[in-house]
């Protein structure tokens, strides 16, 4: 028979787990976009924190109006944070290849305006578009909610939060959005640098020429090309991308 104190304990886990999973949801791809409403958010805050119930673990013994609370529901905040945070590190790798191949190109004039970041090149939301599909047909979403699952066994309700070496991880972490961007862009950036050493002897030979006219055109024709034959090889790319990611979120909760 459920009681009014069972219904109440039950109640708290839910809150309790909730700050965690809101901190994840609030700022993960995907879920923390701008697109997605407000009220979707917190309906799938609210299912998370309800399937979260088997391991959240015990409450803390203090309440949550106290001190102690409310240091472990800053801490609670900074966990699912961390964890979300990683991941959007993570995929904005994708929107860094798209910069960094939109020079080369001279595809960079095209921009469009994010809410969250501001103006980005057309090329990087594209490249964004493809890692967010790629990440969901290679379940990384369900890889989330694993994790998210672990994280209480890991790092405990009202048990500390994040350790010093587990905030250090964090930091070090963003050097992965860089090389991510590497591998995506480099391709692009290998081809675009032997259009331009063609167009330099081409100038030589024939100074006459009008490359602004030609070779314009050609870098554009060259992109789209390059881009077509190396689209096919991001799935490996970001497949190692979200194995290092959640690799290190798994560091990061047990310390480092």
């Amino acid at each position: 028979m459920l009681t009014l104190a069972a219904l109440v304990d039950t109640l708290f886990h839910v809150l309790w787990a909730a700050l965690r999973v809101g901190g994840v949801v609030m700022i993960a791809p995907v879920l923390g976009a701008m697109f997605v409403p407000n009220r979707v958010r917190l309906l799938i805050t609210l299912v998370l924190s309800f399937a979260m119930l088997p391991v959240a673990g015990p409450l803390p013994s203090y309440p949550p109006l106290s001190v102690p609370g409310f240091l472990a529901v800053a801490q609670e905040l900074v966990v699912g944070i961390t964890i979300g945070f990683m991941l959007k590190v993570a995929i904005e790798a994708a929107v860094l290849a798209g910069q960094i191949v939109s020079s080369g190109t001279g595809l960079s004039f095209a921009m469009v305006v994010d809410p969250q970041v501001g103006g980005i090149p057309l090329l990087g939301r594209f490249y964004l578009i493809i890692a967010t599909l790629l990440l969901l047909a290679g379940n990384a979403h369900l890889q989330l909610i694993e994790i998210l699952a672990a994280s209480f066994g890991l790092v405990p309700i009202g048990g500390g939060g994040l350790s010093v070496g587990g905030a250090r991880q964090v930091a070090d972490f963003a050097g992965l959005m860089f090389v991510g961007a590497l591998k995506l862009a480099l391709p692009s950036v290998a081809a675009m640098l032997m259009v331009n050493v063609a167009f330099g002897v081409i100038s030589r030979a024939a100074p006459t020429l009008n490359l602004f006219a030609v070779g314009f055109p050609i870098t554009l024709l060259m992109g789209f090309l390059v881009m077509l034959m190396d689209i096919g090889a991001h799935g490996s790319i970001w497949e190692q991308q979200i194995a290092a990611t959640f690799a290190t979120v798994n560091r990061v909760l047990t310390g480092g």
